[in-house]
């Protein structure tokens, strides 16, 4: 088959590229000349010009298309998003309406729940707290719609907070690590607030399910550990990995202001119909982070 993949060179891109299987052609859509390697065909392009790399994609007709792509992370503010999503409209549109296109998988985020607390399942009602989330949550209905007008598969897979190798600096555990390292204790006024954090290298095996597993559903499925783990905790775990003694981080947690968040991803649905489910703990993540190298 023929797989079109956006976002390659993205944080879960970089997962992804790992565990893509073989027997397949691949084409990755990046607006720069890169070497993906593993016979993966570059397609130069932006979405922001979609009409200038139409008679490319026309050409190939994928099959199957993984779109990663989100521009301008960390901005989630409104221009932003309503780009991306008017981005992101246009290109289904063109993979199923002038491309044959039969199934597209994209990623969301936990986000559009707009939860503070508790399970999140699939099925429960999007109430979007950001324009990010909106802009997200909004492209999962047109997806959806156009895929059920077209009898096509449309997976949303949305991942809870993924951390690995290639994330950005400025998120938790990457800062947190850098801090540690310099001797100085990070900043931590949040240590009670807890999250489903959830190792890259899973959910590319999520993405590589929902992409080439046969006959799985259409529609949304969580990418999660299925638990919530504290940030006093997690700072704890790194503090043991580093050498860097232990104890700060419960003393901050006895000091901490209430929770402002803890929630997770119900996985019922992944594991039943994907056959998915996260291998990999957070003890286990923090060792692993560290050892390829991004910490």
């Amino acid at each position: 088959m023929k797989v079109l993949i956006t976002g390659l060179s993205g944080f879960i891109g970089k997962g992804l590229r790992k565990q893509l299987p073989g027997g397949h052609e691949y084409f990755a859509l990046t607006q720069r000349d890169q070497d993906f390697g593993g016979g993966v065909q570059v397609l130069s392009g932006d979405l922001d010009r979609l009409d200038q790399i139409k008679p490319q994609i026309r050409k190939i007709r994928p099959d199957i298309c993984i779109h990663l792509a989100w521009e301008g992370i960390p901005d989630y503010g409104y221009e932003i998003s309503l780009r991306n999503l008017t981005q992101g409209t246009a290109f289904f549109r063109c993979l199923i309406e002038e491309c044959g296109c039969r199934k597209i998988v994209a990623t969301g985020s936990c986000w559009e729940y707009g939860r503070a607390f508790g399970a999140c399942r699939e099925d429960d009602p999007a109430m979007p707290g950001s324009y990010f989330a909106w802009a997200k949550q909004s492209l999962c209905n047109f997806g959806l719609m156009l895929a059920a007008m077209h009898s096509i598969s449309f997976i949303w897979i949305r991942p809870f907070y993924v951390y690995g190798p290639g994330q950005r600096a400025e998120s938790l555990i990457p800062y947190l690590i850098s801090e540690l390292k310099k001797g100085q204790r990070p900043q931590a006024k949040t240590a009670l607030d807890a999250n489903d954090f959830v190792y890259v290298t899973d959910v590319a095996q999520a993405l590589v399910k929902a992409a080439f597993k046969e006959g799985v559903p259409g529609g949304i499925y969580n990418a999660g550990s299925g638990i919530s783990t504290p940030v006093w905790r997690i700072c704890e775990l790194l503090e043991q990995a580093l050498g860097k003694g232990t104890g700060y981080f419960r003393q901050v947690k006895e000091s901490a202001p209430k929770a402002t968040m803890d929630f997770w991803a119900d996985t019922g649905k992944a594991r039943e119909l994907l056959q998915w489910e996260a291998g990999i703990s957070v003890e286990e993540g923090i060792i692993k982070y560290l050892n390829e190298g991004d910490g």
